[in-house]
């Protein structure tokens, strides 16, 4: 019997607010074809980094795999308990995955019924031929030419073959030294910068949408489509040694108090602001849950507020149902548009822009609260009962 690892309720909100950073980031691409929209770039490019809120669910998420499940394979990787492990992650991850796929389907089809008009990124983002990809969870393995379906759901299928590589990683990273641990912390910031000059050039895109290239120049590291796999990697590998250096109190005394994890969530926004190369802004990411998770009297009580503890329950559900919702809005404008009517909407002002993400906003966090508790919920303690009866 596996006892009961101590839950680290710090982290739960901090999945929230990166979901929710994560909406308005498609929010100002949707209003303003491409940004710009609710904050000028003119004033801030901090909105044009706000991708980099997937790579701190990377991060998180090596982090809390070590928390909950470091000690099923400390020793050894037993066929037992990587089919329980397998069926929880399964049971976390996929429900929700297929009922959004199956939504975005479905409003496709009535797209394809009432004959409206396609605009060249839905041609080659919602071609049946690629379900299978996301039903296997390959979507984000180069498979594709561009993001099919749900887009955000990219990252999904990164996590589950991580899942699949975690518990194979645990006994040899456990085993490491002060050295080793160092060694692999740069060798994943290494493999960031292989990602900014040598895999950002290499990704493709549709001859119809050549706009949607990432520059080079950007030295970022958001790939997803094509090697998205590559980036949760170092993402999570990451966060399992900063897990390592969490259970031997790396740095507490300086990260265990509201100050140091303000001051690096100030140096977050002022990176993200001047759009400094990805590497260095990623690197605050584990110094802030290594501070989350060891807490302070002052942090604990923001934390663990109610509602931000909610927003993080509801955080998977809030980033894989704000695009479906987006299609839909863009399904109905399109559908219910004048027949004369030529071109897309013209782009609203900054005032009408936030009022209308505020909007969407309030409406993502009601649907996401349904589909947690009518979805996620209800099939997640389905599949993990029926799993125990599948492994004993």
């Amino acid at each position: 019997m596996r006892t009961t690892t101590a839950y680290l309720s710090n982290l739960t909100p901090l999945r929230g607010i990166a979901a929710l950073l994560t909406v308005i980031f498609h929010v100002d691409l949707m209003l303003g074809m491409g940004g710009d929209m609710l904050l000028k770039f003119k004033d801030s490019l901090l909105f044009t980094r706000l991708y980099l809120m997937v790579d701190f669910f990377f991060v998180l998420s090596g982090f809390i795999m070590m928390h909950v499940y470091g000690k099923w394979f400390s020793d050894s990787v037993l066929g037992n308990d990587f089919k329980r492990f397998t069926i929880a992650r399964f049971a976390r991850v996929y429900p929700l995955h297929f009922v959004t796929l199956l939504y975005c389907i479905g409003l496709k089809i009535i797209m394809l019924v009432n004959n409206a008009p396609a605009n060249p990124m839905d041609t080659v983002s919602n071609d049946f031929s690629t379900i299978p990809s996301h039903l296997l969870l390959l979507h984000s393995m180069n498979v594709n030419e561009w993001f099919t379906w749900n887009n955000a759901s990219w990252s999904i299928s990164t996590e589950w073959w991580m899942y699949m590589l975690f518990p194979f990683l645990v006994k040899p990273f456990s085993k490491l030294g002060a050295l080793g641990r160092i060694m692999v912390v740069f060798a994943c910031f290494a493999g960031y910068l292989a990602i900014t000059f040598w895999i950002v050039p290499l990704v493709t895109e549709p001859a119809s949408i050549p706009f949607v290239r990432v520059d080079p120049a950007l030295l970022s590291i958001n790939v997803s489509y094509q090697f998205g796999f590559l980036r949760c990697l170092f993402g999570f590998v990451l966060g399992m040694m900063m897990y390592a250096g969490y259970q031997e109190n790396w740095g507490k005394s300086w990260l265990v108090n509201g100050y140091s994890f303000l001051l690096l969530t100030v140096g977050l926004v002022l990176c993200m602001h001047f759009a400094v190369p990805d590497v260095f802004t990623v690197s605050f990411f584990p110094l802030m849950i290594l501070s989350a998770a060891y807490g302070s009297p002052n942090l604990n009580t923001f934390l663990g507020t109610n509602i931000l503890q909610r927003l993080g329950d509801w955080s998977f559900s809030i980033y894989l149902v704000h695009q479906p919702l987006m299609y839909t809005i863009q399904a109905i404008m399109t559908l219910t548009a004048p027949s004369e009517a030529v071109g897309p909407p013209s782009k609203p002002d900054m005032l009408t822009g936030w009022l209308i993400c505020l909007v969407f906003i309030g409406i993502t966090l009601v649907v996401s609260y349904l589909t947690y508790r009518f979805v996620e919920v209800p099939a997640r303690q389905w599949i993990n009962k029926s799993g125990q009866v599948i492994s004993t």
